[in-house]
């Protein structure tokens, strides 16, 4: 072909040769040109819109999955009012193919000559529509952080778990689902991301905290003291008489010591002793074997006194025989809850 109409023009008829080639090639685009990144160049203008379809509109109809462990979200292009028309394209890239005239568009091709034309093709979708899947699957996907919480009584501790909570990163949510709509080629699968918002307080921070309790029961005079939140051994015990009541509340074992010394408060009670510190080995000293203290001078301690266990006759500890309290004091490490009611 290239020969005849060369041929052609050097006989004189070169011009009118031209005119009908360029005239049969009216509905081609030529090489070199790209819709949407999809080689165009070389077809008619009915097969480069097949080959669109083939290639990004059938593509970008398939629907989208999302997913966050075992929950599974489906988003349908119908859903999100995808639209791609491709005759704008077409109609450009056909443009671009028709610039010039008959006598450059003719020499361009029997050269073999290529333009270089990169067509966007637009993609539609409902911004609306996607925000309403976003707010949806942070609906179904979002949990709110718990922090763990204790409850201690004179019978033990329940402890209320703690729970990691996520939150979906809604911005990249969206963007991913976004650049899914419009990008043919790219995985159709998203996988939802979140963030983790982690407990202030545990399950198992309070698992350790309280894994070892005691708790006095005013009222029955009794110590109990708890492993592993499970009731392990309970002694008979004395208290703080009226106007020296043992003192309510949640406290932590916070000194220990064998065979010490009184350190007497500074009180009328006291008497001449009053301020004074009293060896362990001195007869005055009223407190035998052990001491577990807990608050402003009170504790746990043991007592040559064995008639005041049960009753309320202290002034303001934890009264218990010599050989429970040697016994519980064995047991108990420092910082140990202690609970008095």
């Amino acid at each position: 072909m290239i020969g005849l109409l060369l041929i052609a023009v050097l006989a004189g008829a070169g011009a009118a040769a031209l005119q009908r080639y360029d005239a049969g090639r009216a509905d081609l685009i030529a090489e070199g040109v790209t819709i949407g990144g999809v080689d165009v160049g070389g077809l008619e203008v009915n097969e480069a819109r097949a080959r669109l379809d083939r290639r990004i509109v059938d593509l970008l109809q398939r629907p989208l999955r999302l997913a966050y462990g075992k929950r599974r979200f489906q988003v349908d292009a119908g859903l999100v009012d995808v639209e791609v028309n491709p005759e704008p394209a077409l109609a450009q890239a056909l443009a671009e193919s028709r610039e010039g005239n008959f006598l450059t568009r003719s020499l361009r091709d029997l050269r073999g000559e290529q333009i270089d034309a990169d067509i966007p093709l637009p993609v539609e979708y409902s911004e609306e529509a996607v925000a309403r899947i976003v707010a949806g699957v942070r609906r179904a996907v979002d949990q709110p952080m718990r922090n763990a919480k204790s409850s201690v009584s004179l019978v033990g501790v329940d402890i209320a778990p703690s729970q990691v909570g996520t939150s979906v990163r809604t911005h990249a949510l969206r963007r991913a689902i976004e650049r899914r709509l419009v990008r043919p080629g790219a995985r159709r699968s998203v996988a939802v991301p979140v963030r983790r918002l982690a407990p202030k307080v545990t399950t198992a921070e309070l698992e350790r905290r309280f894994r070892t309790l005691i708790t006095v029961s005013r009222g029955a005079r009794v110590l109990r003291w708890f492993v592993g939140r499970e009731l392990v051994k309970e002694y008979r015990v004395g208290i703080g008489q009226a106007g020296f009541e043992t003192p309510a509340g949640l406290y932590k074992v916070e000194s220990k010591a064998v065979n010490p010394s009184w350190w007497v408060p500074n009180k009328a009670w006291a008497g001449e002793l009053a301020g004074k510190v009293i060896p362990g080995d001195d007869p005055r000293n009223p407190i035998e074997a052990r001491w577990m203290g807990f608050y402003d001078g009170a504790g746990i301690h043991g007592t040559a006194d064995v008639a005041s266990i049960g009753t309320a006759a202290s002034h303001g500890c934890v009264r218990m025989t010599i050989p429970d309290v040697e016994d519980l004091y064995d047991r108990v490490p420092l910082g140990t809850p202690l609970y008095i009611a």
